[in-house]
């Protein structure tokens, strides 16, 4: 090897190339091995990493107000005077009177006068306030445990419905009288088929 003095560099030989690209090739090399591991810790692998415990205290939280929510219910159907049955779907019914008409189906639109009630009893909506409504059965233009309970009557059918707060107004509630994670009872007072 020579030094060229006019250039100020190494000059190896054509036949000895460096495979690091010469002397800065080497420099690289050494500068960033020696600051690219700052970090002295390996890397956890996905399946050892650190729990989550926000998502388990969630679903925890979840799991105590639904058991309180159910001995809710349980209470006020033990002291009520009517034999409500549970529905499949996670509602509780008693029917009055399951109506002398057409079997209410999905995709009737249909009109529904009602009582909302709380568990506690007081009142949300009357006929008078906000109980009547227009809807089309399926399509879930009010709440889904509402619109499956209507499917149990038939034209001029009345019943009581109590819907746990998952099929009713969930964590939002309804912006009005129902609070969050509430359970409410539906008094339907009257259902027609509309053409």
């Amino acid at each position: 090897m020579q030094k060229d003095r006019m250039k100020g560099r190494i000059n190896i030989p054509n036949n000895k190339k460096s495979p690091y690209g010469g002397f800065r090739g080497c420099f690289f090399l050494l500068f960033f091995s020696l600051f690219s591991c700052t970090n002295n810790q390996p890397q956890i692998p996905a399946n050892k990493l650190p729990k989550d415990y926000t998502k388990e205290n969630l679903l925890e939280m979840n799991k105590v107000l639904a058991e309180k929510e159910n001995k809710d219910i349980a209470a006020y159907i033990e002291n009520s005077n009517q034999k409500f049955t549970r529905s499949p779907l996670g509602f509780w019914y008693f029917i009055e009177n399951p109506g002398i008409g057409r079997q209410i189906e999905r995709g009737n639109k249909v009109h529904v006068t009602y009582n909302l009630k709380m568990l506690d009893g007081s009142v949300c909506y009357t006929p008078q306030h906000k109980g009547n409504n227009t809807i089309i059965i399926g399509m879930y233009d009010i709440i889904k445990g509402l619109d499956d309970s209507l499917l149990l009557l038939k034209e001029g059918g009345q019943g009581i419905f109590i819907i746990p707060s998952d099929l009713a107004f969930s964590t939002i509630g309804d912006q009005d009288c129902v609070g969050s994670k509430k359970t409410v009872i539906y008094e339907i007072k009257l259902i027609e088929i509309l053409p």
